[in-house]
């Protein structure tokens, strides 16, 4: 994180910061003794990590004293995660994790955005959502073992704390994160003689191939009908479909996250410190509602407004659902969360 020369503004962030982390909820950190802890601080670059904690209480006292930007804690569990060792810290498993980020996302509202828009966070949460029902349709997992959260930016953390998942390698972590990007895919392994598994019956990416085949080609899906074998020319239309099925159906997630066994992530409920917003959990049916509504969940510090001047040409003209009117250089009045944004990700500067 760059360093901030503004030690007015920097020390009510850290007011604000402190302020809340004396009554965060940190029942989302399961098995909080085994995991290892990473910090970055408003005043310095850098991060300090292989810290561990005993309890909550212990964790939330370290916050409120500390105030840090950004709180991270380890997928993995471990015997000694303060052990600076990765080798010696008896690594026990690691949670299953995906990262979906809008900065990653091939859309037209997130190529090239840097300010955080409403529409790019709109095709985030589209995203999570075909992840989710991959998750559940494809892998079997209850959706009751999968946790979502907002990252307090740009996208989602997908979680599975599950025991059967926190053993894989990152091998076969791979392997999830091949089938989920489609990599290697081939229109005719679904095609077996005599079988096509090509149905809107089935679940999985033989039932999804199907309506999207029926949404591109339904005549074409017609023909797949009756399980019979196909011809050839019926072959080469399905191939010819491969590039623009491998653009809707695969499901962009970051790979690095998943197949790091020793990953650290956002901890749930601790502030981004870009942005001022809350990693939350959200729950299906709060996807269902927006990007706005979960905006409005991560919210933080809605209380008073900061006069700030505009240092950058805004892209957009809403801010975390908020109008924000004005040219570069201009000096504008805004809500204490939304201030806070512009600044922390520099297209601000406060006004004494």
């Amino acid at each position: 994180m760059r360093e901030l020369h503004m030690p007015g503004f920097i020390d009510l962030v850290r007011v604000l910061f402190r302020n809340y982390y004396r009554g965060v909820d940190l029942s989302e950190v399961n098995d909080l003794e085994r995991r290892e802890f990473g910090f970055q601080f408003f005043d310095r670059e850098g991060m300090i990590r292989h810290m561990a904690f005993r309890n909550s209480d212990e964790l939330r006292h370290y916050l409120v004293s500390n105030v840090p930007s950004h709180v991270y804690y380890s997928s993995a569990l471990y015997n000694d995660p303060v052990n600076p060792d990765m080798d010696a810290k008896g690594w026990l498993g690691a949670d299953l994790i995906f990262d979906i980020d809008g900065d990653h996302l091939p859309t037209q509202n997130c190529q090239g955005v840097e300010l955080m828009t409403l529409e790019c966070l709109s095709d985030a949460t589209e995203e999570v959502n075909k992840l989710i029902d991959s998750l559940i349709e494809d892998f079997g997992f209850s959706d009751s073992s999968i946790k979502i959260f907002f990252s307090g930016h740009r996208g989602y953390h997908v979680h599975i704390e599950l025991s059967d998942v926190r053993g894989l390698t990152d091998e076969e972590r791979r392997e999830i994160i091949d089938y989920l990007l489609l990599r290697g895919f081939d229109m005719e392994r679904l095609i077996r003689g005599n079988a096509v598994l090509i149905d809107a019956r089935l679940r999985g990416i033989g039932g999804r191939l199907a309506s999207l085949i029926h949404e591109l080609d339904p005549d074409l899906l017609n023909s797949l009908s009756g399980r019979r074998r196909l011809g050839k020319y019926v072959i080469r239309k399905l191939n010819s479909l491969n590039p623009v099925i491998s653009e809707r159906l695969s499901i962009h997630v970051d790979e690095v996250v998943t197949m790091d066994v020793h990953r650290l992530i956002r901890m749930p409920n601790s502030l981004h410190g870009k942005t001022g917003l809350r990693v939350v959990r959200v729950s299906p049916s709060d996807l269902e509602r927006g990007a706005e509504f979960i905006i409005d969940r991560a919210v933080q510090f809605r209380r008073g407004s900061l006069t700030l001047r505009i240092t950058r040409k805004l892209p957009v003209r809403r801010v975390l659902g908020e109008d924000v009117v004005g040219e570069e250089g201009s000096v504008i009045k805004v809500p204490t969360y939304v201030g806070i944004y512009l600044v922390m990700s520099g297209w601000g500067e406060p006004v004494d």
